[in-house]
């Protein structure tokens, strides 16, 4: 496997400055990062009702970007793949997570996501995000090693 290659790639637009991260040459995964620290602020914050609503809301466009990092990932090895199921078991043979069943987990949460009205399944999902952010914080280590 290659070193690990990180670009830093800073520019300027107007008073706008970004900084990016690529990995393999070309995939930027920055929005993937901020994501993953965004979520990791909601749940280090105290749990109100208000809190937990943020913080699923966070974790369904972290899990959003990660399964499309992963799919960008397969797609630059030459493996097309549009679903997230299919997605999560092809990384999990190439050894970028270590449990898919896990993640099969992260996706059905995801797709409840739409039912937080019911206290029940937000606090479901509540409950299970720092799960996801430890197997999130797993993955993206593994990826800054592509």
């Amino acid at each position: 496997m290659a070193a690990a290659v990180q670009l830093y790639l800073t520019y300027q637009s107007g008073d706008i400055v970004v900084n990016d991260v690529m990995i393999l040459n070309d995939l930027i995964i920055t929005p993937l990062l901020k994501a993953r620290d965004a979520l990791g602020i909601a749940l280090a914050a105290p749990k109100t009702d208000l809190n937990r609503d943020a913080s699923i809301q966070r974790f369904e466009f972290t899990f959003e970007l990660a399964w499309k990092t992963m799919r960008r990932i397969l797609k630059y090895k030459g493996i097309e793949i549009n679903n997230p199921r299919d997605t999560i078991r092809e990384v999990a043979k190439e050894g970028l997570i270590q449990d898919p069943k896990i993640w099969f987990v992260f996706l059905e949460n995801r797709n409840l996501t739409s039912h937080v009205y019911n206290e029940d399944v937000a606090e479901k999902i509540y409950h299970s995000l720092p799960e996801f952010k430890a197997a999130l914080d797993a993955f993206i280590d593994k990826i800054l090693t592509l």
